[in-house]
């Protein structure tokens, strides 16, 4: 398979969505193994503890507007600025459907410094927007980090009990009341809800959605409730 892939490619070469330049091996396709590997964590860049944006202090661990208004979520970890390959490639999943990706995508993210004996909730999609897309690729992403770190995954969790309409274009304060009241812990869950969750999503801009699950999450009694993002967009006013 891979030797025709590579005779294929060679004829027909296919391009880096990202760079424009060819993509050589079928490990890294359709993006380039120059992408892949520019799709490194910045250790460098100091970020809010609590909402993952870039801070541009020294001095301080959380943002002015976290401090103003605390998220319901303990912590937030994050891999990656969206912007750049790691943009495309998660377009590529999430809008393409280039299922694949998601193995490389979540194992960006197993390394990241989540807790210890907590339990993987992906974010839900809605059931319209599930039969649209064909799958949820925070539960893709959640998956791979549960393999890798050997964490268990609950996926069936959290409900989302209306069809909120697409964020990517909201201001801030209309995206989070679209997400008010819009998830819901599963009624046909069995059991006691765990007591150290992870919320798993593939993009956060103002964390009006990780922040509605945990104000659910604790209202049921979860004592911490953390997210994990492959990706944080700029903030937005």
């Amino acid at each position: 398979m891979r030797e025709m892939w590579r005779l294929v490619n060679l004829i027909f070469p296919s391009m880096c969505p990202s760079c424009n330049r060819p993509t050589d091996n079928l490990r890294f396709a359709p993006l380039c193994k120059n992408c892949w590997e520019g799709m490194k964590t910045d250790s460098s860049k100091r970020r809010c503890l609590q909402c993952g944006i870039n801070l541009q202090v020294d001095y301080s661990f959380t943002c002015i507007s976290c401090i103003k208004e605390k998220p319901f979520y303990d912590r937030l970890f994050v891999f990656g600025d969206y912007d750049g390959p790691l943009r495309e490639a998660v377009n590529l999943l999430k809008f393409h459907k280039v299922k694949r990706l998601s193995s490389p995508l979540g194992g960006l993210m197993a390394p990241m410094d989540i807790p210890r004996q907590a339990t993987l909730v992906p974010v839900p999609l809605s059931k319209k927007r599930l039969i649209q897309r064909g799958f949820n690729q925070s539960l893709l992403l959640a998956r791979e980090i549960s393999g890798r770190r050997l964490l268990p995954l609950e996926s069936g969790l959290l409900f989302k009990t209306s069809d909120t309409p697409p964020q990517s274009r909201m201001p801030r304060k209309e995206r989070l009341r679209n997400q008010k009241g819009a998830f819901t812990v599963n009624s046909g869950f069995v059991g006691d809800l765990p007591e150290r969750i992870v919320l798993v999503d593939d993009v956060m801009t103002t964390g009006a959605t990780l922040n509605e699950c945990a104000r659910v999450l604790k209202k049921r009694g979860v004592s911490e409730v953390y997210g994990a993002v492959l990706a944080r967009s700029k903030a937005e006013p």
